[in-house]
């Protein structure tokens, strides 16, 4: 008996040995994800929910309690505390707008979580007739340590599947609204 669990206690040890050596050598630590959504609303109706990082919690999966800390949420430089719901707890994160280029675009950093130090933009363009704005969310991140490649791989689908969400979700909310 003792042996038996000693055998399987080896054969996991060297699976996952194995494993991780594997994910080094053939997964690559970074990942990129882009998402984008038409929506039938004028830019400047879709731009104010965008840049309110305080309202991201309406329509972002996930996303509980915002809380600003600093500036309004809306400038450069604002940073808002969040709750991000995963699954199993909540994990607060923070958000800082590090650059805001009015009916254009929104860049963010997060901090915190195995997000920290990842960067996020939203960019948006109005569609050809005026009435309706293409918004594109894109983030990319280079992992580090041990299980970087293996966190690549499962936070790619993850985020991918958040942003669709969170994308459709901002689209029926401001459909809806009109």
């Amino acid at each position: 008996m003792v042996r038996g669990v000693i055998r399987l206690t080896l054969w996991l040890v060297v699976l996952g040995l194995l494993v991780l050596i594997v994910s080094w050598v053939a997964l690559d630590p970074g990942y990129a994800v882009t998402s984008e959504v038409r929506i039938a609303a004028p830019p400047e109706k879709v731009w104010p929910e965008l840049t309110d990082v305080n309202q991201w919690c309406r329509w972002m999966r996930g996303l509980d309690r915002c809380a600003t800390v600093s500036g309004t949420g809306r400038e450069v430089g604002s940073v808002v505390r969040a709750n991000v719901y995963t699954g199993f707890e909540g994990l607060d994160i923070t958000i800082e707008l590090i650059e805001v280029t009015p009916l254009t675009r929104l860049r963010y950093r997060i901090g915190g979580g195995p997000q920290d130090g990842m960067i996020s933009n939203f960019e948006m363009r109005a569609g050809p007739d005026g009435r309706s704005t293409r918004v594109h969310w894109s983030e990319s991140q280079t992992l580090t340590g041990v299980w970087g490649p293996l966190m690549a791989v499962a936070l790619r689908s993850l985020v991918t599947t958040h942003h669709d969400e969170s994308l459709n979700t901002l689209k029926f909310r401001l459909e809806r609204a009109i």
